[in-house]
């Protein structure tokens, strides 16, 4: 495991349970709990987008995340 990868795992594991925002390509952005990750995809629950649109669940690549925040 790359030091790269070891400090993401040691971070959404610390922020598991609670409340983040992803942004995904340029102009995408929603929040929501962390509810779990691998290597290659995160998955949160109770999902709001920036226009406040709602959503019980939401799978994102890892590779696809721009930048991800702690709420």
């Amino acid at each position: 495991m790359s030091e790269k990868q070891y400090l993401l795992d040691k971070t959404l594991e610390r922020w598991k349970g609670k409340r983040v925002a992803v942004g995904i390509g340029s102009e995408t952005s929603f929040s929501g709990i962390l509810e779990d990750f691998d290597e290659e995809v995160i998955l949160l629950k109770e999902v709001t987008d920036y226009a406040g649109n709602r959503a019980k669940e939401l799978i994102v690549k890892i590779d696809d995340l721009n930048w991800i925040t702690l709420l």
